[in-house]
């Protein structure tokens, strides 16, 4: 998998080939098959996004260390439709009701309108949990930032 012809950065390939050792046939693993010891090194870019419904919402169960320096704020525990930028009709919301829909994987580059300066940018997947084998009920997605460049001069 890559986006727009350029390979995927590191982290978002290494989330994806661990989520794929997962499905042990299955169209999506489960949130117990998942092991954060096997993978310390992600963990600081994950997120694991609760899928609420009757009323349709989302609520941040985890997220990752470096996830929650770039924001300048940790928002475990709150749904997105308590906050403004990820209420629905945002990017980050319209992106988890495709997971979803059609329980697959989706690749996202989302706006960056976080408070730090330096980052141009950020690129993510989400991928799709299932306690039940059939209906999505969390989200695990891995985020990468990028860097403005630096020009020499």
């Amino acid at each position: 998998m890559t986006c727009d012809r350029n390979p995927l950065p590191p982290v978002i390939s290494a989330a994806f080939d661990y989520w794929k050792s997962k499905l042990d046939g299955r169209l999506m693993p489960a949130r117990r098959d998942l092991n954060p010891c096997q993978i310390p090194s992600l963990l600081p870019y994950l997120i694991l996004t609760d899928v609420c419904r009757d009323p349709p919402d989302f609520r941040y169960r985890l997220i990752g260390t470096q996830v929650v320096a770039q924001a300048c704020r940790d928002y475990t525990g709150m749904r997105f439709s308590q906050l403004d930028h990820t209420g629905p009709g945002s990017t980050v919301w319209q992106d988890r009701i495709r997971v979803v829909e059609t329980r697959r994987p989706v690749l996202t580059t989302p706006p960056y309108h976080g408070p730090k300066a330096g980052i141009a940018g950020v690129s993510g997947i989400h991928l799709p949990l299932s306690s039940d084998g059939d209906t999505v009920d969390m989200i695990l997605t891995a985020v990468a930032f990028t860097p403005v460049l630096k020009t020499l001069g």
